[in-house]
């Protein structure tokens, strides 16, 4: 028997060393990168005249840093001395970007990404849409659907202030009746007597 069980264990352990090994997958199989980045990788078209570090996503990403920890009143001043060109518009609305952002300055962010779309590299435009637009476009449905909620709670709120008052008059109104039907009774009985 004990021959059998060490037969056994040395078959099992050669069977797993003749099998081969799985490759280690390092990227899902559904993932393919269409998005090359090169040395003179600009943020914007390459016709744009641009101070060379504004050119570079790097610089854009530390400013998108800094931004984050400015008050909202803050950054809009800051908003408020921009111009229109590409670069002052990337720079607009990465400052409308943080979560303490009010909503309509978001909205006026992305009517702005917009209209800096064209402006931006094709490899940029993909970049951009996805860490700016689409996360932002979802915080505005998000404030959207909570600004709904709040009316709706408010407007039922005032439904049932307005029911408790009517419960509280009916009430009122009963207690009436009922005194009314007590002193009835009384002087019912008054005259019986």
């Amino acid at each position: 028997m004990k021959h059998f069980a060490a037969l056994s264990a040395a078959l099992i352990l050669t069977g797993c060393t003749l099998t081969p090994e799985k490759e280690p997958q390092t990227q899902p199989d559904n993932y393919q990168p269409t998005l090359e980045a090169s040395e003179d990788d600009c943020v914007f078209q390459s016709d744009m005249q641009l101070d060379p570090a504004r050119c570079d996503l790097g610089f854009w990403l530390d400013y998108w840093a800094q931004v984050d920890q400015m008050t909202w009143p803050k950054r809009e001043s800051l908003i408020e001395q921009l111009g229109d060109a590409p670069d002052m518009l990337l720079q607009k609305v990465i400052l409308s970007q943080p979560v303490n952002t009010p909503y309509k300055a978001r909205l006026r962010a992305q009517h702005w990404f917009e209209q800096l779309l064209p402006a931006l590299s094709p490899a940029n435009q993909q970049r951009m849409k996805a860490i700016i637009h689409k996360p932002s476009e979802h915080m505005l449905e998000f404030e959207s659907a909570v600004t709904l909620l709040s009316k709706m709670n408010n407007g039922q709120d005032k439904t049932i202030e307005a029911q408790e008052n009517q419960i509280n008059e009916l009430k009122a109104q009963l207690e009436a009746l009922l005194n009314i039907e007590s002193n009835l009774m009384s002087q019912e009985e008054e005259t019986q007597q």
